[in-house]
Parts: structure tokens; C-alpha cells; sequence
């Protein structure tokens, strides 16, 4: 064979490979170590020397672990592009080579996992996106030196004669790999066809398990149970593998992102990988574009509350709150609203954690906390470019909160989220954050609080005979109204997967700051006295909407409580 010149790396993580899978013993290493001094050759060729190495089982391992798909680079001609896209010194040095490009993908293969940590420089390197295949580290030996040459010639006999994998045997190397591949592809499909917001996969002691939020509800999938739990780590891997990162890290968290194409449709997924007791634990963020591509009149909005909204959005300066809980449509909500308002002349500048859809003509930012770059300093930064609106994805600090108050004070128009159970305690918020009240007053425009909750299944929709007067008056009902109502309920059917619940809507509270709301902050009035001055000019809580959504039929009762009576 070839000189094999792995790394210290490689040469580890393929020896920690044979330990693992017991194909070689702690004896056989202490062998290696020794005959390799001796001898003067590297652990791999010495391996190699004393028959301790099997190169098909080595292949089965990598491509098993790592979820890689093998190649036999003996069928491979060189292609001189493939010299124009890596330096051969490079591909030396790393073990490693270029064997394919199609269009902007190139094929890559490697000898162990470590080279999984090249990705990135990879991706640098060449300008185009990584494919990572197994191959064996005899016939990537072989590749080299026919790159180095480009000699297409056979390669004289090695020292150590390893026999060819037959036809049968590589498809059985591949099987894990691509069963694990087939189980991915499966598995994100059917979220994206269900309407699935975020994948969970977690493994426990016994059993592992995938759940899809649907509607905003967690739905466990049984379906995918054992094949998860009997290959695991090859799927974590896989997904790390999409998602650019570091497979060989299993100590800490890591956040990744990668699109996935469908029959139907394209999606951006965000990966969060969480180190537990049992393996890792896996959460993606399914991110489809069309949900940013939302109008605002189809946001389920009221003909007032909209055009309220549409005068505060539309204004030249001034901030809009937009507040609820994590997972309540503040993104989509606050993206349509600058849908609405882009236009060519006018200079939008976003900061996000993270960018979640793409709006053409918008300057987005990610910020990272990590590296210092706060949304306090993205947002110091943006008002040294000349925007007329900024977006600062969410207040958490005094310092965000003043700058962004001052810059809707000076010709900006700026947007932002905050915690809040509802749109009048907004003010309180920032009072006490220790923001003066004439700078809440001054700058305010308006508030807004949402809430999503599932509508009820048209195909299944029955009268809800739990719903007695009595509750309906325990949640604000006049007992006229509670006398008359009929409360619907979906009974669950084929349609809405026996949920009784098909699509989520939108329930919102806008609270205009007028002229009296901006007199009773600037006086300091409680958050009671405030209420009362915005019920007198008309406004309307989000209770109040779930009212009329329970009398027209979209909403059921158990829905209500759960979505506005659990703040």
C-alpha cells in the first residue's frame, strides 16, 4: 500500500473506531504503539503490517456513525477542474479527496470523521457546498497519487493486498447510512405536510421518541420510535451533518441551520442540539417562508383594530410594541408589517435573533450576543446608517429601551417586542426598567398583545354540551349572552387528524396611545386608572375577542381557557 500520511487526529479517531466496535483490544493497541516505533511507519500502516486492520469493517463503521454514503474511488476519473478547486498540498495534508462537482456541490471523500471538521473551511476554500462520502483509506491513498500525477493509469500493487469490495457487500455498507438518510428525509416531510412548527427528538433510557408541534400543541409520533431508538446517535449525527456542525462535540450546545426542499415546498430548518443524560436532544425550528409572506388583512385583524394599526405603521416616526408569549406570531405579525410598509425609497434595517425569513429589499442583522453584538449595538449602529425604520427583535434592557425610545423621538419609525401578558401592562414594564415617563409618553404610538389559538375543525364542529351559562358567565358573559350562546367544538375526524382542531387564528388587543393615554402616563396614573381611560376611548381586550370568536363558532371553550385565561 501507499504511504498513509493521516494526521494524529485520524490515525486517534480511527484507532478509538476499532477499540469501540471491539476489533482491536487494549493489547493490540499497546502492540501497535510499540511496532510503529519500531518499525518507523505511522499506527494505521502498522496496523495494516500485523493484520489488525480490516478495512471493509472500518468503511462500515464510518459510514454507519457517520450517516455517509461510500464511493469506490477506483471507478473515479480525475476531472482537471477538480485540481483548479483544491490545492494538492492541501489534499496531502488532509487526507482527503475532491473525486466529483456537480453544479455547485462537491463530492468529497474521507477516511474517518475527524474531516467532518474541515466543512467550513471547506466550504471557504472552494466556494461551494461540501458532500462528504466514506471511502477507504487504501483507495483515497490511491486517488492522491493519481491526483498528484494525473496519471490514470493503474497503480502499482501495494504491500498489503486488500481485497475489493464486491457489489453485494457495498450495498450492505450503505444500508445503515442511507436508511437513517430515508428516515430524515421521512421524517421532516411529514412535519412540513402536517403543519408542524418545530420537530422534537429525544432518547430516554428505554425508548426514544419524536413529537411534532402542531398547531402549537406537542403530538407524539409512534411511528418513528424504533427505528430511532436503534439508531440514535447515526440519526443525531446525520442532522448535525446537515446542519453544519461539529459532529465529534457531544459536551456542549450547539445551534446550527440548514434548507430543506420538499415535493412541495422549500424550508429553512433551525437546529438546537442539547447534551442530556440519555444523548443529545434535538429541536428544529421548521421556518417556512410563506408564513413571512403573510398580508396584514389576512392576519384575522378587526376593521378598527386594522386601522389603527395601519395609521401607527404609517407614521413617520414613533415606536409599536408588539407583546405575547414565545410562540404567539409576534415574527409574522411584525414581518407583514414590513411587508406592508417596504417600499423602494425607504431604508428598512432589522435586528434579529434569529433571522427568521428573508424580506427582499430589508437589511437584516443576526445578533450575537456571544461576540458582544447586542441588540443594544446593532440597534447604535443602525442610526449610523440613515434608516427610516428599525426593527429591534426584542427590548430586554434599559439601554435597548432608551436608545430605541430616543430614535423613535428623531424621524424613526421603530418596532419591537416585550414580554408582557397584554398590551396595557407594556407601560408598566417600562416603568419599571426605570424609563421616565416622558419618554414613554413622548414616544409610544401604540401596543400591541396576540395570542394564536387553534380554530376549531368546520368538518367536525358539534355544540359543546359542557358548556354551561354558569362558566360562560364565570369568564365575563352577560347572563343574557350566556342564556342564548351555543359553544362549538370540534369532535375530532379525518381532516384534523381526529384533533378537532384545523389551522390556528390570531387574538389581539391594540391599544392606541392617544392624546389622554399619553396626559394619564405622563401623570403617573396605575396601570387600573390607565385601563380605565383606554376601555372609555374604546379599546377592546383580547378576552373580549375570544368572546366573539367563542359565539361564532371558531373557537371552543376548553381553547379559550387555555390560550387567555392561563395568563
Amino acid at each position: 500500500m501507499n504511504r498513509v500520511k493521516l494526521n494524529n487526529a485520524s490515525e486517534q479517531n480511527i484507532l478509538n473506531m476499532l477499540l469501540d466496535h471491539s476489533l482491536i483490544d487494549n493489547k493490540n493497541l499497546s502492540k501497535i504503539n510499540s511496532t510503529s516505533q519500531e518499525i518507523g511507519k505511522s499506527k494505521i500502516e502498522t496496523a495494516f503490517e500485523l493484520n489488525l486492520f480490516d478495512e471493509q469493517k472500518i468503511l462500515k463503521i464510518l459510514s454507519s456513525t457517520y450517516s455517509l454514503e461510500t464511493v469506490d474511488l477506483t471507478e473515479k476519473k480525475i476531472d482537471e477542474k477538480l485540481k483548479k478547486v483544491l490545492d494538492v498540498r492541501f489534499i496531502e495534508e488532509n487526507y482527503l479527496v475532491p473525486f466529483e462537482i456537480s453544479g455547485q456541490t462537491l463530492k468529497i471523500a474521507i477516511p474517518d470523521g475527524s474531516k467532518l471538521s474541515l466543512m467550513k473551511n471547506l466550504k471557504t476554500m472552494t466556494q461551494m457546498e461540501p458532500e462528504l462520502y466514506a471511502a477507504s483509506i487504501s483507495d483515497i491513498g490511491d486517488f492522491i497519487d493519481r491526483f498528484r500525477n494525473l496519471d490514470n493509469k493503474k497503480i502499482s500493487a501495494t504491500n498489503v493486498k486488500v481485497e475489493k469490495i464486491k457489489k453485494k457487500n457495498e450495498e450492505d455498507l450503505i444500508e445503515i447510512g442511507s436508511e437513517v438518510i430515508v428516515f430524515g428525509n421521512k421524517l421532516i416531510t411529514e412535519a412540513i405536510n402536517l403543519g408542524a412548527s418545530d420537530i422534537h427528538i429525544e432518547c430516554f433510557r428505554d425508548t426514544a421518541q419524536v413529537r411534532f408541534r402542531v398547531d402549537g400543541i406537542l403530538r407524539i409520533m409512534n411511528e418513528y420510535s424504533k427505528f430511532l431508538f436503534d439508531n440514535y446517535s447515526a440519526v443525531v449525527t446525520r442532522i448535525k451533518i446537515i446542519s453544519k456542525l461539529d459532529i465529534a462535540e457531544r459536551r456542549v450546545p450547539q445551534d446550527g441551520a440548514s434548507t430543506f426542499k420538499s415535493d412541495t415546498k422549500e424550508v429553512d430548518l433551525r437546529v438546537s442540539i442539547l447534551p442530556t443524560k440519555n444523548n443529545e436532544r434535538i429541536v428544529m425550528r421548521i421556518l417556512n417562508k410563506e408564513a413571512g409572506e403573510k398580508k396584514l388583512d389576512e392576519l384575522g385583524f378587526e376593521k378598527k383594530d386594522l386601522e389603527k394599526l395601519v395609521k401607527a405603521i404609517t407614521s413617520p416616526q414613533g415606536m409599536v410594541l408588539v407583546t405575547g408569549p414565545t410562540g404567539s406570531g409576534k415574527t409574522t405579525t411584525l414581518y407583514s408589517v414590513l411587508k406592508h410598509i417596504n417600499r423602494p425609497g425607504m431604508n428598512i434595517l432589522t435586528a434579529e435573533d434569529p433571522v427568521e425569513y428573508e424580506l427582499e429589499g430589508v437589511g437584516q442583522v443576526q445578533v450575537k450576543e456571544a461576540i458582544g453584538y447586542t441588540f443594544e449595538e446593532a440597534l447604535r449602529s443602525f442610526l449610523r446608517q440613515d434608516p427610516e425604520v428599525i426593527l429591534v427583535g426584542e427590548i430586554r434592557d434599559k439601554a435597548t429601551v432608551d436608545i430605541a425610545l430616543k430614535a423613535s423621538l428623531t424621524g424613526h419609525l421603530v418596532f419591537s417586542t416585550l414580554h408582557t401578558n397584554d398590551a396595557p401592562s407594556s407601560i408598566t414594564r417600562l416603568q419599571n426598567m426605570g424609563t421616565p415617563n416622558y419618554l414613554i409618553s413622548a414616544a409610544l404610538t401604540l401596543i400591541m398583545a396576540q395570542r394564536l389559538a387553534r380554530k376549531n375543525c368546520s368538518e367536525c364542529s358539534v355544540i359543546d354540551e359542557n358548556v354551561t351559562p354558569k362558566l360562560l358567565n364565570s369568564i365575563g358573559f352577560l347572563p343574557e349572552q350566556s342564556a342564548r350562546a351555543k359553544i362549538y367544538k370540534g369532535k375530532g375526524c379525518d381532516q384534523c387528524g381526529n384533533s378537532g382542531y384545523k389551522g390556528r387564528m390570531g387574538i389581539y388587543e391594540i391599544l392606541e396611545i392617544d392624546k389622554e393615554l399619553k396626559q394619564g402616563i405622563l401623570s403617573d396614573l396605575s396601570q387600573t386608572e390607565l385601563n380605565s381611560i383606554a376601555k372609555k376611548n374604546g379599546f377592546k381586550t383580547m378576552q373580549e375577542m375570544g368572546h366573539d370568536l367563542l359565539l361564532s363558532g371558531d373557537l371552543s371553550f376548553s381553547e379559550y381557557e387555555r390560550v387567555l385565561q392561563s395568563n
